[in-house]
């Protein structure tokens, strides 16, 4: 009762449900061949007794007629062929369902992870959770499945197999289980052991994978070889790595060592058995078909229930492993109570009161006490320091976190219960760190505004405002060209033409009320920026805008400046204001001259 208990009933009935839903067809069919799988060995059983029984008599001078001959050979070869063909069809059907399966799983995962609050993803304990998860969701709940079919399967036959067993003795059942249990207990002990280790080194485990992507994904390539790295970085994965191993090592061997002690303990109960059947024929009690009939019973019961107690184990190993899935899937979506829309049209502006914030798991605060109004329409320049909470605010706005104190409203609507959907419509942004996406030019462009009409024109008019469209034009296909390098016919784009592609998408997304600038133009030459600068007051016509920026001719396109220092506002007014005061503004743009 205590193992079923620690089986966790609902982690095995949800990881059913799972597979169920995944494909209720071939949920059916596997079920009907595994009882077809269950029933055929014990059939087998029965016709290989009748053919040794007939040739016996055949031998002893008994007149057997010879179809009776002909049937047992003709049964024989036909449940070894039902047998052998059962068995090939299990793994064809086990094998498609598997990738339904997988499909289910990954689409749960999908879903929770562009729906899961983007704080996690800064999260350390959130890595170690979602490695872990990945790691055991791809193949967990669907061997669940198998390995309960496995047990029905396997029960099935012992029952039947002992059925046949007790003819000759009832004290045959009682052995198998004593040889049975110790491998049982040891396998449960180690599958225990083996999830804490898994568990007290998920991090251990991601900083190898994370020094195995250092020398072989394209993001590192460059540097690596620039500093000559290869080396340093190849030591510290073997570090990592041989820990590990040496670790998982000493519990396999464990294990096998006590594998192998309680296997010497079966044997021997198993040539006591031997022992006794054969002194029954050799008495003459049972007949020289019923003597090999009870041999095969005895292989196949042997065989089965250590199938049955590695089924049992394995249910109980995923059972452990599949909480990591669970506590992923339990964790809270960052929609789930943002609900109101976006004002529409936005009125009076943004404003933020006396909001404060430091990101989880530190005591830093990254903003305090920012107190700012952003008028509809207008521009302002985020100015100051690295470091001084620029992009953070950035955050806040684009509701990837949620302030710790205070509050942000767009008019008197509080920023906190817009939906994700809301703001991903009207507020559109680029980041320092933009993405480079190795999709076409076209899309690149697109997935500024996913929800408009896939025309050329609107995406041709966005790469002109970025000064991008007549390298785009210029490709081999086009716009329909793939960039970067990770698909044959791409073609790679310098830094600074990868920083207009995003701008680009950024202006694609026409129902934007408000435009978000990070460093916009922090890898664009002089010409460009100077273009974009020309166009600036276009694209932002009717818009409220927000640029972070340390270049000068940038920041006089605001008509208000906020200059951050030390997590608070330091100054804030218009540029030609600011630069009469002969404060912080100043200096800064001085230093710039």
């Amino acid at each position: 009762m205590n193992i079923i208990n620690k089986l966790s009933l609902s982690h095995l009935l949800e990881s059913l449900r799972i597979v169920y839903h995944s494909s209720k067809k071939w949920t059916l069919i596997n079920a009907a061949v595994t009882v077809v799988r269950g029933i055929v060995p014990l059939l087998l059983l029965y016709v290989v007794k009748q053919l040794i029984d007939v040739v016996s008599h055949q031998l002893t001078g008994t007149n057997i007629d010879a179809q009776q001959i002909y049937t047992a050979i003709g049964l024989t070869a036909a449940f070894f062929l039902l047998n052998a063909i059962s068995g090939s069809v299990a793994a064809l059907v086990r094998e498609r369902q598997s990738h339904f399966v997988n499909d289910y799983v990954q689409n749960i995962i999908h879903k929770k992870t562009i729906h899961l609050a983007y704080q996690y993803f800064e999260d350390a304990n959130f890595q170690d959770t979602f490695y872990r998860a990945l790691n055991d969701a791809s193949y967990r709940p669907a061997r669940v499945f198998y390995n309960l079919l496995q047990t029905l399967q396997s029960s099935l036959t012992l029952i039947l197999v002992v059925l046949v067993l007790t003819n000759i003795h009832w004290g045959m059942v009682p052995l198998l289980v004593i040889s049975g249990a110790p491998i049982f207990y040891y396998r449960i002990s180690y599958t225990r052991k083996l999830y804490r280790y898994r568990r007290e080194h998920t991090e251990d485990e991601r900083r190898v994978h994370y020094f195995n992507r250092l020398l072989t994904a394209k993001d590192f390539a460059k540097e690596l070889r620039v500093f000559n790295l290869g080396e340093t970085f190849k030591n510290e994965y073997e570090t990592f790595k041989n820990e590990l191993r040496e670790k998982q090592w000493s519990l396999s061997k464990t294990k096998t060592l006590s594998e192998i002690f309680v296997q010497l303990f079966a044997t021997l109960i198993l040539l006591f058995i031997i022992g006794f059947v054969v002194m029954q024929a050799v008495k003459g009690e049972i007949s020289s078909g019923s003597m090999a009939m009870y041999f095969l019973a005895l292989q196949r019961a042997y065989a089965v229930l250590q199938g049955l107690l590695s089924g049992l184990s394995s249910l109980y190993e995923d059972n452990l492993f599949l909480k990591n899935f669970f506590a992923f899937r339990t964790m809270a979506r960052s929609e789930e109570k943002l609900q109101a829309p976006f004002p529409t049209p936005l009125c009076d502006g943004i404003s933020f009161d006396k909001v404060s914030f430091k990101y989880p798991n530190t005591e830093k605060w990254v903003l305090k006490d920012i107190s700012l109004h952003i008028p509809k329409g207008k521009t302002i320049a985020l100015v100051g320091r690295n470091g001084c909470g620029k992009t953070t605010l950035v955050k806040l706005l684009c509701g990837l976190y949620q302030p710790n104190e205070g509050q942000i409203k767009a008019d008197q609507q509080d920023w906190s219960s817009i939906s994700r959907e809301a703001l991903a419509r009207h507020i559109s942004v680029i980041f320092q760190d933009f993405m480079l996406y190795n999709v076409s030019a076209q899309d690149n462009v697109r997935y500024g505004n996913t929800r408009r009409n896939k025309e050329e024109r609107f995406i041709t008019e966005a790469a002109d405002k970025a000064g991008i469209h007549h390298l785009f034009s210029d490709l081999p296909q086009g716009y329909n060209t793939p960039l970067g390098t990770l698909f044959k016919g791409s073609q790679m784009l310098s830094r600074g033409e990868w920083q207009r592609t995003a701008l680009a998408r950024s202006f694609y997304n026409t129902d934007a009320q408000l435009i978000i600038l990070d460093e916009p133009t922090s890898s664009l030459d002089a010409f460009t920026e100077a273009r974009l600068i020309e166009h600036f007051k276009d694209i932002t016509k009717d818009k409220t805008a927000i640029i972070v920026s340390h270049r000068l001719s940038t920041i006089k396109l605001a008509d208000i400046v906020v200059v951050m220092q030390d997590a608070g506002i330091a100054e804030i007014g218009t540029p030609d204001a600011l630069m009469a005061q002969k404060g912080m503004y100043y200096n800064m743009i001085e230093s710039l001259k």
